[in-house]
């Protein structure tokens, strides 16, 4: 055995008595010593795909023990929570640095330090502890700088500051979580996640018995392993079934221009139109909240199009994108009046929509009458909305 394989063997055998979740992981991982990830990807120092670890032989050479306990927690931790996955198509600096924060401060809360041979230290600011890794994304990327010169948009590298403890540079491991290789693909992507909540129950189940599932260790592995239901998951579900592959006859069929035929259209994800509740009561952080989930559910499903109408009591304002053009950036809030929904969701009804998400507080008269479209609506309170809405709290 090479001393680089003997290294991380010793610092799997550690793990088992003192951290039995994580080494209980690593027994099912591959940690593979090379410098590129089976991807392709370059690895500078270490980094997952969500299915192996990949030391950097150089790094690992510059390692200690202990040191190599602490990536290979780091790296487990990301694969545990699906990091690779939850990537997609964000921003891959700030999503890096956002799960960097959730990782670390979960590591710290078990005992473990930045390794002293990684440069920079690690992230961990304090005022992300228990936040998940979309949610602190969702907050630096509304702390980003506004893009200078020709720049820019929702694609571009991070400003590369951040607000951890430690020396203030960039995450500590440069882009350690890479895309998973089941991406885009549907079956792959519930395989991969349904491997993974079995393998943290097998680890969770192995750290109680030891006594050693605790803090935020537990409160973490609690909510993966918590069944939910992301409002963007029943969002695709409507436009699988609704939209997919559908016979629609409201587009003239261009090989026979004279006949009216059914088009048989092919993309997966249909044009969306977005009510966001400007109100006044919905300004401030509900506002930042409810833009934010729309730039996510843009960025996840890739709609044909996407139609934002702003409301409060009466339509103000309008705003049409293609999918690449959208971002929390370009989104302008107008409003700020008293509710009433029924107005929105009434003069959305000219544009034919096959599916429009309303975000509100809920807090609003509502329609005597189910709309002729089906309605998802996402809520920022508990407060309830008619029983024809597929209704989801956030």
């Amino acid at each position: 055995m090479s001393q680089q394989h003997s290294k991380i063997s010793k610092a799997k055998a550690r793990l088992m008595l003192n951290h039995p979740f994580f080494a209980t992981l690593l027994l099912r991982t591959q940690v593979l010593v090379q410098d590129h990830s089976l991807g392709g990807a370059p690895v500078e120092l270490a980094a997952t795909d969500g299915s192996n670890i990949y030391f950097n032989p150089q790094f690992l050479d510059k390692c200690s023990v202990e040191d190599t306990m602490a990536v290979l927690v780091h790296e487990v931790g990301h694969d545990s929570l699906l990091h690779s996955l939850r990537l997609g198509l964000r921003n891959a600096d700030l999503f890096n640095q956002a799960a960097d924060h959730a990782i670390n401060l979960m590591l710290e809360d078990q005992g473990f330090k930045a390794p002293a041979s990684v440069p920079g230290g690690w992230l961990a600011d304090p005022q992300y502890k228990s936040w998940s890794a979309d949610r602190i994304y969702d907050d630096l990327r509304r702390k980003q700088p506004p893009p200078q010169g020709g720049g820019g948009g929702q694609g571009d590298p991070g400003s590369g500051k951040d607000s951890g403890k430690g020396s203030g540079k960039r995450d500590w491991l440069h882009g350690d979580v890479l895309p998973s290789p089941a991406q885009g693909d549907e079956a792959a992507q519930a395989q991969a996640e349904t491997k993974a909540k079995q393998r943290v129950a097998a680890a969770a189940n192995m750290a109680r018995m030891a006594g050693k599932l605790t803090g935020e260790l537990e409160r973490m592995v609690g909510e993966f392993l918590e069944t939910k239901v992301h409002w963007t998951d029943v969002l695709r579900d409507y436009m699988t079934r609704i939209v997919k592959s559908r016979d629609n006859w409201s587009r003239r069929n261009r090989r026979f221009s004279s006949l009216y035929l059914p088009t048989r259209r092919s993309t997966e994800m249909g044009p969306i139109v977005f009510i966001p509740d400007t109100s006044g009561s919905m300004f401030g952080e509900d506002m930042e909240k409810i833009c934010s989930e729309m730039s996510h559910c843009a960025m996840q499903t890739q709609p044909e199009s996407i139609t934002v109408v702003w409301a409060d009591a009466a339509v103000q304002g309008e705003q049409v994108f293609s999918p690449g053009e959208f971002s929390f950036e370009a989104l302008k809030p107008v409003g700020g009046g008293g509710t009433d929904m029924r107005v929105p969701l009434k003069h959305v009804e000219e544009l034919e929509p096959q599916v429009v998400v309303l975000l509100t507080d809920c807090y609003t008269p509502w329609p005597s009458e189910q709309c002729p479209f089906p309605v998802i609506c996402i809520s920022t309170t508990a407060a309830a909305c008619p029983d024809w809405m597929e209704r989801i709290e956030i």
